[in-house]
């Protein structure tokens, strides 16, 4: 009996000195709270702080401090400031707080017990500075001991338990992009315990921007050092206003199975999926440096949608355009790459209606908006793309204001075009190397196969100005000239295999403008072809039968003028083309004259020589000289011999004629009277 009441009887001594010891305990914890107030201890906290975290902690705002059953901390405004070199403004701020600590098991089993912690108004200022370091980054070390050390450690290893977090009314800022009015609801927090979040945040990315509201569910479940963070399925999801009036359009994100990595700073979604509207993205990506220097990589799929309805569903007129089916379909399929502040797409397969285009592309710069691109067309026809041709043409104007988007371009690239139609124009083999920057865009080399021929070109355009100004340099080889100009200016008047060599400059935007102040010389030879809708030579045959017989001849010509060669050059001044040199040749007609082209009204003012060589015709001379006047416009010119002139030039042959035979007579004469 002895042996038994022992041991019981020490039992009964250890608790009631356990017990008086929790008494005590808990005696001098409430004199404490009854007798300390925290406030007198502020100034000691903000010094802790700051030897900590190197950043300056202020506390205009009251402490409440309670200790049984719980220690319950609850704090007013307070603010964390910024490390140096990144200005005044405080890193983090809130309007108020509230903390609690359960006593009991962080006294005897060392485990820490939290309540629900609330926050209230926190504002979370988010930056980077010149050297790229985040403001963010650095916590626990002070301005005045680089080498002092963090909390890395400490007496709990193991994830706490929480009760739940409450915050309301938050914001977070990093640079232009502002997410705020954030509430977010965090259920019970443990060791391999699946937690509850509900978050819902308005989001701007850029000032003006219209807010986009979020709201996202989503189940984690935390390692026993909070170290990893595994997620179900994260999902988020909101809805778009719409620009004109209708229904809002709603989205959602879904990420099953992905995890975060704290100690490493890395992310993970396999995969994921987002719709908006009925647009439907698939991919995954997985990120790294995430506190630091972040960086993602993945891929993503956009699968086909016609692009104009899913404007539409978004409140956005797209542009009325000549082809109605234009803009009806798009997919795409790439690798992407984000660092900051670069992102690069590779292996990019964009359908855009009947093109594929392919390649890469990198924006190096979002805020400077630069860019750079590797890319290959299959086949695209640009005039289809274009506004639908007006019932009649809008007023000329001298010149139009340039435009600001071509002044902010910073791009450089390269663009090959397998099939490229433009202005009325069928190209292949299309290369043009891009250069974009300071406001001039220079396409250069710019080559293609065209009709037959080939074409090597530059133009420069320079946003420099108020009114924008451009210069072409081309030069043709071997290009069918009546297939082109049927396809460029619906008109046949000319046939033949072309040279061309240009150098123009040109003012302002628009057709109109642009013909109005062009300037420059342009120089074309042609061989092989013909004058379309006209045949000089029997033209002017018949001007000199109705000369000389005074009647016109009933015969018809052939309705063209071939030639073995033909070439002209011409200088431009406001956009009016004077020529001084056009020779035409053939076996049996030369033809030589001058004249003007007036671009903007195409009207034409030309006067020609056209000498007759050979006569398939009895009735006309060996040799004849006749004027012939062109006027009327590039699509309908007039060709008229000119009689009078005719008339002064038959004369002069006559006297000259008459002429010799007269001297000839006066010099027989002469050598009889001299006895020769």
């Amino acid at each position: 009996m002895i042996g038994y009441t022992a041991p019981m009887r020490a039992m009964k001594w250890i608790g009631i000195t356990l017990g008086a010891l929790i008494v005590v305990v808990v005696a001098v914890l409430g004199s404490i709270a009854a007798f300390v107030n925290p406030n007198d201890y502020k100034p000691q906290i903000e010094q802790f702080v700051a030897q900590s975290t190197g950043r300056e902690l202020s506390l205009p705002g009251a402490i409440h401090l309670a200790v049984f059953p719980w220690i319950a901390l609850k704090l007013g405004s307070a603010t964390l400031g910024n490390p140096p070199n990144f200005g005044n403004a405080p890193f983090a701020s809130v309007r108020g707080a509230s903390l609690r600590v359960e006593l009991l098991p962080l006294l005897l089993h060392r485990r820490l017990v939290i309540g629900h912690v609330e926050i209230d108004g926190l504002d979370l200022r988010l930056e980077r500075n010149a050297a790229g370091q985040g403001n963010w980054q650095g916590f626990g070390t002070s301005s005045g001991a680089a080498g002092a050390p963090g909390v890395t450690g400490g007496a709990f290893d193991e994830l706490p338990q929480l009760a739940g977090i409450t915050l309301t009314d938050g914001r977070v800022r990093y640079g232009a992009l502002v997410a705020d009015h954030i509430d977010l609801d965090v259920g019970h927090v443990g060791p391999g315990v699946e937690v509850p979040v509900k978050l819902a945040l308005s989001l701007a990315t850029h000032a003006g921007a219209a807010p986009l509201p979020i709201a996202a569910n989503f189940d984690f479940t935390p390692d026993a050092t909070l170290r990893r963070l595994r997620f179900a399925t994260l999902a988020l999801h909101g809805h778009l206003a719409p620009r004109l009036p209708g229904t809002a359009v709603d989205w959602d994100f879904t990420a099953p199975g992905s995890s975060i990595d704290l100690r490493a700073g890395s992310a993970d979604i396999p995969q994921f999926t987002l719709h908006c509207a009925n647009a439907r993205v698939t991919g995954h990506l997985r990120a790294t440096g995430i506190s630091t220097s972040p960086r993602v990589v993945g891929g993503l799929r956009l699968d086909p949608l016609s692009l104009r309805e899913w404007f539409d569903r978004l409140g956005v007129k797209l542009p009325r355009t000549r082809d109605a089916k234009a803009l009806t379909r798009i997919a795409m399929t790439t690798d992407f790459a984000y660092s900051a502040p670069a992102i690069r797409l590779s292996a990019l397969d964009l359908q855009i209606d009947d093109s594929d285009v392919r390649g890469t592309a990198t924006i190096t710069n979002p805020a400077t908006h630069a860019a750079t691109f590797d890319l290959d067309v299959n086949r695209i026809d640009l005039d289809r793309y274009l506004s639908p041709e007006a019932a009649s043409p809008p007023p000329a104007t001298a010149t139009v204001a340039a435009s600001d988007p071509l002044k902010g371009l910073n791009l450089h690239g390269s663009l090959t075009i397998g099939d490229l139609g433009v202005a009325g124009l069928a190209l292949t083999r299309v290369h043009i190397g891009v250069a974009a920057g300071g406001g001039i865009l220079t396409l250069a080399p710019a080559n293609a196969a065209l009709y037959g021929g080939s074409a090597t070109g530059r133009v420069t355009i320079d946003d420099r100005t108020a009114v924008r100004g451009t210069q072409v340099s081309l030069d043709l080889a071997g290009v069918d000239v009546a297939r082109l100009l049927q396809d460029f200016a619906k008109t046949r008047r000319l046939s033949g295999r072309a040279d061309l060599r240009m150098n123009v400059t040109t003012r302002g935007e628009g057709t109109n403008a642009m013909l109005r102040s062009l300037d420059g010389h342009v120089a074309a030879n042609v061989t092989g072809g013909a004058l379309e809708g006209v045949d000089l030579w029997s033209d002017v045959d018949h001007a000199i039968e109705l000369w000389r017989h005074h009647t016109l001849s009933t015969s018809s010509g052939s309705g063209r003028t071939p030639f073995d060669a033909l070439s002209a050059s011409a200088t431009l001044v406001d956009g009016v083309a004077t020529t001084k040199d056009l020779v035409i040749s053939s076996r049996n007609l030369r033809v030589t004259g001058a004249g003007t082209t007036n671009l903007p009204t195409r009207a034409i003012a030309y006067r020609l020589q056209v000498r007759l060589l050979g006569s398939a015709t009895t009735s006309a001379p060996p040799l004849a000289d006749v004027p012939v006047t062109v006027t009327g416009t590039l699509a309908a010119p007039k060709f008229s011999p000119d009689i009078a002139g005719l008339a002064k030039v038959q004369l002069g042959q006559q006297l000259r004629r008459r002429g010799d035979a007269l001297k000839k007579k006066l010099e027989e004469k002469l050598k009889r009277l001299l006895g020769h």
